[in-house]
């Protein structure tokens, strides 16, 4: 038969002793857990640096040119010919596209017959008004004088109009033609050969060649801010060596409706040659200021109502929290005037968990 025994006999048969160096290990391990440090948290910084100008971020914008021409005929038809594509080169007086001119030409050869009746007419109405003055008054009469020139003026007024018709039907044909006004780089076209056109209606945008705009849709606290006397450094995306400055030249009068952003072209001074025309382009607006440091918006903190950042002690790689004087929000970072040095560490992720004096390392990438 089996014995039950209770925890109270299990422990009177273990006696005092064994109790005693239970509890002693279970001390023994909890201080061995207070005592443990924890590893470095491992942070990510920047290195403050300050500008003698106040720089109003970037945007970025287009290359676009100055002067774009749109080609349309003056009357609608259907397209003949289109003789350039979009990338071709064209100097003054080259030949963009055609209209169907079959109409034209007939009229045109209607008005040159019409001309030709009129200046016959003429001719013999001015032929009878020279009889009819040598034989005045001897065997005409005054009337029949008068006639006469009555005739011969009405003849010259048909002549007159053939000639306009003419000079209509001429330039009737003429416009059937669309012909370049200057040198430039086709940069689209809206009709196709067979297509029937309206007047009006684009058939070929031609950009000329020389002066470019660098095109941004700028928001409107900036344009209140900077006004528009602003110098604006551009750099080309794909290569960042390439840049060129200039002034801002227009500010569209309406925003966008969706964007509510204003459209601002700044004129180049000397564009080099790989800003091309749609080239993406970075500009940075700089007025002449305060020094300042510029910092992402991860690196801010809020402590008790006053604005921090969280600084790298290089020597023992400890946290400090150090108040700045902000001088301007910006939509991804902020500007900074005082509290800071340059060379400074600021943390610029994960600053929510951290301490003053905790232990960190820095990330690859970290600015040093």
């Amino acid at each position: 038969m089996k014995t039950r025994h209770s925890a109270l006999e299990y422990k009177l048969f273990l006696g005092p002793a064994a109790v005693a160096l239970t509890a002693m290990l279970l001390v023994g391990c909890q201080g061995e857990d207070e005592g443990a440090e924890l590893p470095p948290r491992p942070v990510k910084t920047v290195s403050v640096s300050f500008s003698p100008e106040d720089t109003f971020g970037s945007l970025v914008g287009e290359i676009r040119p100055v002067v774009e021409t749109s080609f349309s005929f003056r009357q609608g038809g259907e397209v003949r010919e289109r003789d350039v594509e979009v990338g071709d080169l064209v100097e003054p007086g080259t030949v963009l596209a055609r209209l169907d001119a079959e109409d034209a030409q007939d009229a045109l050869r209607k008005a040159e017959a019409n001309l030709f009746s009129a200046e016959a007419q003429s001719q013999n109405a001015e032929i009878s008004r020279a009889r009819q003055q040598q034989l005045y008054p001897r065997t005409t009469t005054r009337q029949a004088l008068d006639n006469a020139i009555a005739q011969a003026s009405m003849a010259q007024a048909g002549v007159d109009a053939a000639k306009a018709g003419l000079r209509i039907a001429q330039t009737n044909l003429d416009n059937r033609v669309l012909k370049a006004n200057a040198a430039g780089v086709v940069t689209a076209t809206g009709g196709e050969v067979g297509q029937v056109v309206g007047g009006g209606q684009m058939v070929v945008r031609v950009a000329q060649l020389g002066a470019r705009d660098a095109v941004f849709e700028v928001p409107e606290a900036t344009i209140q801010t900077t006004g528009g006397q602003a110098r604006v450094d551009v750099q080309l995306l794909s290569n960042p060596t390439s840049t060129a400055t200039g002034a801002v030249r227009e500010i569209s009068p309406t925003a966008n409706p969706i964007t509510r952003n204003f459209t601002v072209r700044v004129g180049l001074d000397a564009a080099p040659d790989d800003f091309r025309f749609g080239s993406a382009v970075r500009g940075t607006i700089r007025l002449a200021g305060a020094p300042a440091a510029r910092l992402p918006m991860t690196a801010l903190f809020n402590q008790n109502n006053e604005t921090a950042v969280w600084l790298v002690d290089a020597a023992s790689s400890t946290t400090k929290l150090v108040p700045v004087e902000v001088h301007r929000f910006d939509t991804q970072d902020f500007l900074v005037t005082k509290g800071l040095a340059s060379g400074d560490q600021v943390v610029v992720a994960g600053v929510q968990q951290l301490r003053p004096g905790m232990a960190v390392r820095l990330l690859e990438g970290s600015a040093k």
